[in-house]
Order: C-alpha cells, then sequence, then structure tokens
C-alpha cells in the first residue's frame, strides 16, 4: 500500500464512515451510545488494519461528516474528505442516498486524483480479512468490470468499479440486484465475490453478540 499521492496508483479504497455517535443506530437497545461510539471507531480501526495488511498498491481515501472519524484516519496514514452533505436521521430514506452522494463525491475526488478504479469497504464487516481485500482489489484485467461482495439481507458489502465512474452508486436495500441492474444497463460484466467474512456485517443486536460475545 502507497499513501503518497506523487505515485498515483490506479486504485482508491473508499470507505464511508458514519459519524461515530449515529452509526449502528439499531444497536440502541442492546448497547449504550458510548459503546456504540467505541464500536464504530473500533470498525474503521478493523477495516484500515484489513487494508494495511493486504499490502496493496493503493491510496485510502476515508469519507465522513465526523471530524472524529477523519482525524483517526489521517492518523492512521489514511486520506480523509469530509463529506458536503448535511447530516440526516438515520432511519430516514434520504440516508441512503446520504451515502451514495458521499461515495460520488468521493469517487471524484479519488478520479481527479489519478484513480482508475475505486473499492468500496465499508466499515461494518467486522470480519473482514487481508485477503478478502487483496480478492476485491483485483479485476481480472483492465478491461471496464464491477466485483460485488454481496451482504446476507441483499444489499452490498464491497464494490469495486473499474473505471471510478462506471456506475452510479445505489447502496441501500436490495442494492445488490441494483447494482447488477446498473452495470447490465451499462453493459459492464460483473463478478460476484462471496465469502463468509465479506458477507457478514454487524446490522443487529444479535450480529453485536455474535462478534464480540457481548452478553447485555
Amino acid at each position: 500500500m502507497t499513501n503518497n499521492p506523487q505515485n498515483r496508483p490506479g486504485l482508491w479504497v473508499v470507505i464511508p464512515v458514519k459519524p461515530f455517535n449515529e452509526g449502528k443506530s439499531r444497536l440502541a437497545a442492546c448497547i449504550s451510545p458510548q459503546q456504540r461510539h467505541a464500536l464504530n471507531r473500533e470498525l474503521l480501526t478493523r477495516t484500515l488494519t484489513a487494508i494495511n495488511q493486504a499490502q496493496i498498491d493503493a491510496q485510502i481515501l476515508v469519507v465522513s461528516r465526523d471530524t472524529h472519524a477523519l482525524a483517526a484516519a489521517k492518523r492512521a496514514g489514511s486520506h480523509t474528505l469530509a463529506e458536503d452533505s448535511q447530516p440526516c436521521s438515520p432511519n430516514d430514506p434520504g440516508s441512503e442516498s446520504q451515502l451514495n452522494a458521499a461515495l460520488t463525491q468521493a469517487a471524484r475526488y479519488a478520479a481527479t486524483h489519478g484513480a482508475t478504479k475505486v473499492l468500496v469497504l465499508p466499515t461494518d464487516m467486522p470480519n473482514l480479512t487481508a485477503d478478502d481485500v487483496r480478492t476485491m482489489a483485483s479485476p481480472s484485467n483492465r478491461d471496464p468490470q464491477i466485483m460485488i461482495a454481496p451482504s446476507r439481507d441483499g444489499g452490498t458489502n464491497a464494490l469495486l468499479l473499474q473505471p471510478a465512474h462506471a456506475i452510479p452508486f445505489a447502496f441501500g436495500c436490495n442494492s445488490f440486484q441494483r447494482h447488477q441492474r446498473l452495470a447490465a444497463e451499462a453493459g459492464i460484466p460483473v463478478h460476484i465475490v462471496e465469502s463468509d467474512s465479506l458477507l457478514f456485517d454487524i446490522d443487529l443486536p444479535e450480529d453485536y453478540r455474535l462478534v464480540f460475545n457481548y452478553r447485555g
């Protein structure tokens, strides 16, 4: 991995991060606000660690509205980008469009700095491994293509676009199908990537209990 922008590698890994005190709102009934804040910080750390351990030739870009998240990312050696979008309720349908707007902003930033492909890795995959990162970051050739790692509920847990603006971002409910449909409309082949660690994300209280052995 390199974080010298003058090296201008073609791959940029984009990590969208909700504010630490807003992320994982579905866990509010089982853990305290302080625990949620700590969890979201831990998930960012785990994601950055997996990327660094993968030792890929890439720039890392964290996009967020949270100054604490951006500061943590910067200390870890990543590039940072403050979101243009305004905050909205976590359960507001607009939160999905907010995420996609942030990713569009990040992809545009990456493209202006030499990105030829963008890998989106949300932070809610606690078991993400270096092998997962290497797999998602290694398209079979330089031709236009899209790699998607689905989530258990029909969403998208990881997404590689080659080129960086191959299709619009469509994260949210049923995004796995939406991303495939957008790729088909653009005439770009799709490769599905599945592994237990890419499939699993923390969404519900039982997911949190399983990963962190929480008894509360």
